[in-house]
């Protein structure tokens, strides 16, 4: 069963620059039946590839996570040659093995928020890709996981990381977020 973690992105900006940024998050889900679009995919902007047929489907599910595991830690990829299958391209390209899910908008003058749900942890990789590719927006990203004792603050300004916090959510948090402390 899926531990969801609960994502609030703050995206701030020129007005007009924050439309065209919006406009460019909206999509699809890659598998989503119907193809009904949401305020939030991740895919938009970092189109998951779909899973090649062929021989590779073939390694264990052991070897493609020690693949991923050296992947996320810098290493060289063991079989270049061979694409991730679609989990893992996710995880290392998203942050998360899933798109976002139950997406919730918010639009003010100068700001966006944006409340989501995502597979086991937040999308970093993929809020720091959009990041680089939109610089002259701000990005707020706060998310916890109580579950794996999960909480999560990023701040990205002109595409840079200005700060990072990967911690245990404190009690305060956990009631902030509508989380009993003793219920993590």
């Amino acid at each position: 069963m899926t531990n969801w973690c609960q994502n609030r992105l703050e995206v701030s900006g020129p007005t007009p620059l924050l439309g065209a940024w919006r406009a460019a998050q909206q999509g699809a889900s890659p598998g989503q039946v119907g193809g009904r679009s949401q305020a939030l995919s991740f895919h938009a902007q970092l189109p998951a590839p779909p899973d090649a047929p062929g021989p590779h489907r073939a390694r264990r599910p052991s070897d493609e996570t020690q693949r991923l595991g050296l992947l996320l830690t810098g290493h060289a990829d063991p079989t270049p040659d061979l694409p991730l299958d679609s989990v893992s391209w996710r995880i290392l390209h998203w942050g998360c093995s899933g798109d976002a899910a139950h997406v919730n908008l918010t639009s003010l003058p100068e700001r966006l928020t944006l409340e989501f749900l995502t597979p086991w942890g937040p999308p970093l990789a993929w809020l720091q890709a959009v990041a680089t590719a939109w610089p002259a927006l701000g990005f707020e990203l706060r998310g916890i996981e109580p579950g794996n004792e999960l909480y999560v603050h990023v701040r990205i300004l002109n595409g840079r990381v200005q700060h990072s916090e990967e911690r245990a959510p404190t009690g305060q948090e956990l009631l902030e977020w509508g989380y009993e402390p003793d219920d993590a």
